[in-house]
């Protein structure tokens, strides 16, 4: 996991960085209205403009939340997470996408 940014947590919501090679953006997450249970729990904004959402998540490895960041310019979203952390400063980490296995034509018989 590569640690791409940090958040705080701001009232009700979070306020941090994501930084890379490419871009260095602050990003703010405004609790959601949920409309459905599958629904996020918060939008995600750079520079007041929506650029992905997050969903609340409770895991062994102390993910608070689990986003997915998008950009028109990038060729995919990405998916990171907000771990808990004790000082209160939380890392966001990205998660790669695992390409699947590639297919293996039959052997002939």
């Amino acid at each position: 996991m590569i640690t791409i940014g940090y958040f705080r947590r701001d009232g009700e919501g979070f306020a941090g960085r994501m930084a890379t090679l490419g871009l260095d953006v602050a990003i703010t997450l405004t609790p959601a209205d949920k409309f459905s249970a599958k629904a996020p729990d918060f939008l995600a904004f750079a520079s007041e403009r929506e650029c992905g959402a997050a969903w609340k998540v409770s895991d062994a490895i102390g993910t608070l939340l689990s986003l997915k960041l998008d950009d028109p310019t990038w060729p995919e979203p990405i998916g990171a997470r907000i771990m808990a952390a004790e000082d209160g400063v939380l890392p966001l980490v990205w998660i790669r996408r695992a390409d699947p296995p590639a297919a293996t034509a039959p052997t002939p018989g």
